[in-house]
């Protein structure tokens, strides 16, 4: 029988997982003066990969992270929508979007942070979280830390905050994505649309900088690996490009839609995918997680000062994004009951797409629409013309 000796750390917070949520949140506690420490499972920040890593010049700035070359790997500024042999091209006005290399913009979130006084451990993979009294305890294989206030940013898995009595993610959707290389011009992200390449969800394609490509898919049914190779293999515009490519690196994750009725439980706060504080259209969870653990970070620091609880972080991140959230998943409902792709071809047709080009901000999706009522008015206007029926069940 092995003995296992925990040594016992006591500090003001403790924050689980090293992604942007939790990186932002720990970066966010130190500055203002409290003694934080970064719980990371894995040996290295950064890995292992993930994320499609889209995030617009605007989504940096509301982060606090300014564009470096160290991080962005190339800059897109056209998305060419496919549905069927339907094209449609948008383009994106002020600041382009910026392809990040998600290890190396995780590493400088992490030396952000580190700055500020906050500390990361490595290889600590939290094994459970206790309640002791008014502080709580979050258990290692080899060590134990007593603290006032903890941080979840686990991840799409969100075991953590499970045990603690709240709920995930609405959805979890399955995602592969490989790298290719190989000398391939591509200007512009492929969003391909249809059930029949990627049910329930799409399928990306993203230019690199060294002449190599992103590409993956999500569904709501699994099966990603089978969908991605039918896609690559028999996809007119996929298979064209990635003909001469070879696959130098294959990852998958976990998308996760739909934040939960409640993500604070006491003073235990859980912020990015483990809260399910992403974009309901398409998933990305950079810019959301980041700004809500930032916001975690502040409210933690107030409540080690005695000026709040977590229900300030709770109110707080809501009256940002909980609008975006709600109507966002009303709107994702629609796309995936009706076909993305009949209503691209409807928006194209009336007119809609260049006013969504000119208005919709690329990280608020349908915030920026409330704020022109003109452009809702016309969607359900002429979605109304051509479709009554469903425009009554999604606008009225």
């Amino acid at each position: 029988m092995k003995l296992v000796v925990r040594r016992l750390r006591s500090l003001d917070v403790v924050v689980i997982g090293g992604g942007p949520s939790g990186l932002s949140a720990s970066w966010s506690a130190a500055s203002r003066g409290v003694e934080v420490v970064v719980l990371e499972e894995h040996e290295e920040i950064g890995r292992p990969r993930h994320c499609a890593g889209l995030v617009s010049g605007e989504g940096l700035k509301l982060i606090d992270m300014p564009r470096r070359s160290e991080y962005v790997e190339s800059e897109v500024r056209k998305a060419l929508l496919v549905a069927d042999d339907f094209y449609v091209e948008l383009r994106k006005l002020g600041e382009p979007v910026y392809v990040l290399d998600r290890e190396a913009f995780d590493k400088a979130m992490a030396d952000r942070a580190t700055n500020r006084g906050a500390e990361i451990l490595l290889e600590k993979r939290v094994k459970r979280v206790e309640k002791r009294g008014d502080e709580y305890l979050v258990k290692t294989s080899d060590s134990s830390y007593a603290c006032k206030v903890v941080i979840d940013g686990e991840g799409a898995v969100s075991k953590l905050a499970r045990d603690m009595g709240l709920e995930g993610p609405k959805l979890k959707i399955p995602a592969l994505q490989i790298e290719v290389k190989g000398r391939i011009h591509l200007d512009e992200v492929l969003v391909i649309l249809g059930s029949e390449w990627a049910p329930g969800f799409f399928s990306w394609v993203i230019p690199l900088s060294d002449g190599g490509l992103r590409v993956g898919l999500a569904s709501i049914i699994g099966q990603c690996d089978i969908l991605l190779r039918r896609l690559i293999k028999r996809h007119p515009l996929v298979s064209k490009l990635l003909r001469e490519a070879r696959v130098r690196r294959k990852y998958g994750g976990m998308i996760v839609i739909g934040p939960p009725r409640k993500t604070h439980e006491g003073n235990f706060m859980v912020v990015g995918d483990a809260a399910g504080q992403t974009k309901p259209l398409t998933g990305g969870g950079v810019v959301y997680g980041a700004l809500c653990g930032s916001l975690a970070g502040m409210v933690a620091s107030c409540i080690v000062n005695g000026r709040a609880d977590a229900s300030l972080y709770e109110r707080s991140w809501r009256s940002f994004l909980g609008l975006e959230e709600r109507l966002g998943m009303i709107l994702r409902k629609a796309l995936v009951a009706d076909g993305a792709g009949e209503l691209l071809k409807f928006a194209f047709k009336s007119g809609l797409l260049p006013l969504i080009e000119k208005n919709v901000h690329y990280e608020y999706h349908v915030g920026s629409m409330i704020k022109k009522p003109y452009l809702l008015l016309l969607a359900s206007s002429l979605l109304a013309l051509s479709l009554p029926t469903k425009a009554f069940k999604y606008f009225l």
